[in-house]
């Protein structure tokens, strides 16, 4: 499995030899930045075999890019996503359709989006995921962090953090406990990065 970190919380994921976009352009959403334009470019041209977004928000979704890409170009061979509807967390869990996926082939993946850490009661009846993608607030909480470890030992997929310079509200103070908890599960890519996993 591959995966290339190309937005505030999204990445391109090759599972299979099917490549998944998943939340994969973003605008800029102080403290996130926006998708490179370089690296926007490199999605038109690699094709992805599916585009999805687990909602509309800017920081994870930008409509300038859906307008260019056929959000569905095949099937997905033996890959099976299943879109499973979650809450957002916080205040807009109550205006903002949100859905989180599991990408199941050779190995399985759930990739949560902005979903509650709640949320992932709704996901009992999955096997457990090889790799969890998620973002900063699963592990910047004592409550969060309980969550994340009864899937240990996945591997866990950190988004949704700015760049360490730009971080104004200290996210990366926050979830420092928890990565330390987890280093041996973790990996925390940066914008552009690729990791084989």
């Amino acid at each position: 499995m591959e995966l290339r970190r190309t937005a505030n919380a999204g990445v391109l994921l090759t599972l299979d030899n099917v490549k998944i976009l998943l939340d994969g352009v973003c605008r800029e959403v102080k403290p996130y930045l926006a998708t490179p334009p370089a690296i926007k470019q490199d999605l038109i041209a690699c094709h992805p075999d599916v585009v999805l977004f687990t909602h509309d928000h800017l920081d994870h979704c930008d409509p300038d890019y859906c307008q260019k890409v056929n959000m569905l170009h095949s099937a997905a061979g033996q890959v099976k996503i299943t879109a499973v509807p979650t809450r957002h967390m916080g205040h807009y869990g109550k205006t903002t359709p949100h859905q989180s996926f599991v990408i199941a082939g050779s190995q399985s993946v759930w990739f949560l989006g902005d979903a509650s850490p709640m949320e992932l009661k709704k996901f009992a009846s999955f096997p457990k995921p090889d790799v969890l993608m998620i973002p900063y607030p699963y592990i910047s909480t004592p409550v969060a962090l309980k969550t994340v470890e009864a899937y240990l030992p996945c591997k866990i997929v950190l988004l949704h953090m700015p760049l360490p310079v730009n971080d104004p509200e200290k996210i990366w103070q926050s979830v420092e406990a928890g990565m330390e908890h987890l280093k041996s599960y973790l990996y925390v890519p940066q914008l552009g990065e690729t990791l084989h996993i």
